[in-house]
């Protein structure tokens, strides 16, 4: 995927502006207003002076603190160019209603070497030369830069029509931008991404990221269709941190993208990270993503080159792909340290790939998965498993999940790891229907037990291998906004749950919290994204180990205590337009 950035054009706007005079000597703090009613001759600098087009804006040099209002209801047709002497400055809307720009064949908003830019309230709109080649806003940083600039807010925008509909851009390691914030936006119904950051390509023996501290909150990123002319690299997606050293994502949703990708390699995902670390992704919604061929079209993804990252309390639910995927192609050992806990994924892996509702794979080391829900459905011949690992892994444990097939395939699908590889404890495995749960190298066991004593996994009598009980695990969740992600109660456990109180103590911090919100330091450890308050004293050994906890509630009962399971727990260690720029590709084979 190219972006066309076209740095000579860039370059020779500079050079005309910079010729063209301007009001540098004025105090900052200006607001200049812009109206089709509007005179380019007039000094802008009231509504009742207002310039007419944004050719007119881009000759003005605009100084921190300055504002340049478009008024609401009109369309500006055009491009607003900012260079590195606006730095500081504020576009927005005046009157009723939001102004629209309207871009043909470039950018509607061009941000070159520039810190400070704040952009809200607009409606950015492309065409059909748009959609094929350019990004609607587009904030670029080249090696020129001595340091990154700082300071970028886009909130309350809409951007539809263009190959990107928001791109940040860095041409040189360190040299993107640091201190990001795009809120409450809307990305829809461009081709290749809805929202992107990149930069140049990685180098796993000397780690370095173009961009720096950026926080994406209430963006709905959808109907990013992809390029059904690229048959190469992935193209579809909905969000995608690339470059980023410290991140989040939180409260977003991406839903309905990737349909026309046709790369059989590599395909669109609805959210994600790459050639990153330390980014979180949490409290987000992706659901009924699609790929054009079997390539991807997941929910979630930690993609390659990828560290100390975590995937938490997402939502992921009928996507083609696999809800949660942990990937990497690189033969490299930057895939490393990250986490995934506390999602929740039903009904994914609906299309042909190979996937499992949650997937591993690749030369993945040093990460921890845990307290997650997986649920897969079987359709006409295609029967995902709940789990999926694949040769590479190092270092790698789940523990405490629900792995839940319901007439689908395997409970666990992996192949033959040994314990150092991968270690699996206190989760519960559930093939519905019947058939082999576990799928281990080119063997298959139909019992834990069996399993247990040819693998050496769950070896201390942890984990169980009967129904878990969820409160209507048939359901199908209907939830559309990413503030109502705890609206699925039907996927926490029933009060009779074998899963219940059947999970290992993995010593989290006294103030983490399950899926549900609930604060986990006075609650017994459950198997899977929810804790409930109180759990079933076992009538029978549940998994190997149920006459323990039969000891234990009896001796509770005798002294007259409560019901109480006092687990402490801690937090785990870390397991442990100018020049053309091409995205690095994420998942080729």
């Amino acid at each position: 995927m190219k972006l066309r950035l076209g740095l000579a054009v860039v370059l020779a706007a500079a050079a005309a502006i910079l010729t063209t005079p301007g009001a540098a000597g004025a105090a900052p703090g200006r607001t200049f207003y812009l109206s089709p009613l509007g005179n380019d001759a007039a000094d802008g600098l009231t509504e009742t002076t207002p310039w007419r087009t944004l050719a007119r804006a881009n000759l003005e040099r605009f100084q921190a603190g300055d504002q340049l209002l478009l008024q609401g209801g009109a369309q500006f047709d055009g491009q607003l160019l900012l260079m590195p002497e606006d730095a500081g400055a504020t576009i927005g809307t005046y009157g009723t209603g939001r102004a629209t720009i309207k871009a043909s064949n470039l950018e509607a908003i061009k941000v070159y070497d520039a810190g400070g830019i704040t952009i809200r309230g607009l409606d950015v709109v492309g065409d059909a030369t748009t959609y094929d080649a350019w990004s609607g806003i587009l904030f670029y940083a080249d090696d020129k830069v001595p340091t990154r600039p700082t300071g970028i807010v886009i909130s309350d925008v809409d951007v539809s029509g263009f190959q990107i509909g928001i791109s940040l851009a860095g041409a040189a390691p360190g040299r993107g931008f640091q201190d990001v914030t795009v809120t409450d936006t809307r990305v829809h119904g461009n081709r290749d991404e809805g929202l992107l950051t990149y930069g140049p390509e990685f180098d796993a023996t000397n780690p370095t990221y173009a961009h720096r501290n950026v926080r994406i909150q209430r963006v709905a990123a959808y109907d990013n269709a992809g390029n059904p002319q690229n048959t190469t690299t992935h193209s579809g997606s909905g969000i995608v941190l690339g470059s980023v050293d410290q991140g989040v994502i939180e409260q977003s949703s991406a839903y309905a993208n990737g349909a026309s990708s046709a790369s059989t390699s590599e395909g669109p995902v609805g959210i994600w990270a790459y050639d990153s670390t330390g980014v979180t992704i949490q409290r987000n919604l992706a659901y009924r993503n699609r790929t054009g061929t079997t390539a991807d079209g997941g929910g979630f993804d930690l993609d390659q080159n990828t560290s100390n990252s975590s995937l938490q309390y997402n939502l992921s639910y009928e996507n083609d792909g696999p809800g949660l995927l942990v990937f990497t192609a690189r033969d490299n050992t930057a895939q490393r340290g990250n986490t995934v806990r506390f999602n929740v994924s039903v009904d994914d892996v609906r299309g042909n790939g190979w996937y499992g509702g949650l997937t591993v794979a690749g030369r993945v080391a040093d990460t921890a998965i845990y307290h997650n829900t997986i649920v897969t459905r079987g359709s006409g011949s295609h029967r995902p498993a709940a789990v999926k690992l694949v040769d590479g892994l190092t270092g790698v444990t789940l523990r405490n999940n629900i792995l839940l097939s319901q007439s689908g395939g395997a409970a666990l699908s992996a192949s033959d790891f040994t314990t150092e590889q991968v270690l699996l404890r206190g989760n519960a495995y559930f093939r519905d229907g019947g058939g082999a749960a576990f799928e281990w190298g080119d063997a298959r066991y139909r019992s834990l037990a069996e399993w247990r004593e040819a693998t050496g996994e769950e070896k201390y009598d942890t984990g169980i291998d009967v129904d878990p009980k969820l409160q209507d695990a048939s359901a199908s969740p209907r939830v559309t906004d990413p503030a109502r992600i705890t609206d699925v109660a039907q996927f926490a456990l029933a009060g009779d749950s074998p899963a219940g109180g059947a999970g290992e103590n993995l010593d989290l911090a006294d103030d983490t919290v399950d899926y549900f919100g609930a604060v986990l330091s006075d609650r017994p450890v459950s198997i899977g994204a929810a804790q409930p308050a109180t759990v079933p004293a076992p009538s029978a050994p549940v998994g190997g180990r149920g006459w323990l906890w039969v000891v234990a509630f009896t001796l509770l009962t005798l002294v007259g205590l409560l019901l109480v399971v006092t687990r402490f727990r801690r937090r785990p260690p870390s397991p442990v337009a100018p020049e053309t720029i091409r995205v690095p590709s994420s998942r080729v084979d």
